[in-house]
């Protein structure tokens, strides 16, 4: 069971950089992750990724 077990969040600027490493991070730790950000095509990516 991961500390974000059972939790949401929202990462901003999740497609790149910072926002995605802490996406993916909330994400293995069991958080119900939202993400956002500028690039429409990155986030399509990284949502199918998480």
């Amino acid at each position: 069971m991961g500390r974000f077990e059972g939790k949401s969040v929202i990462v901003t600027g999740a497609s790149t950089g910072i926002g995605r490493a802490t996406a993916q991070l909330f994400a293995r730790e069991g958080a119900m992750v939202t993400i956002c950000g500028r690039k429409e095509a990155a986030l399509a990516v990284r949502n199918f990724l998480l």
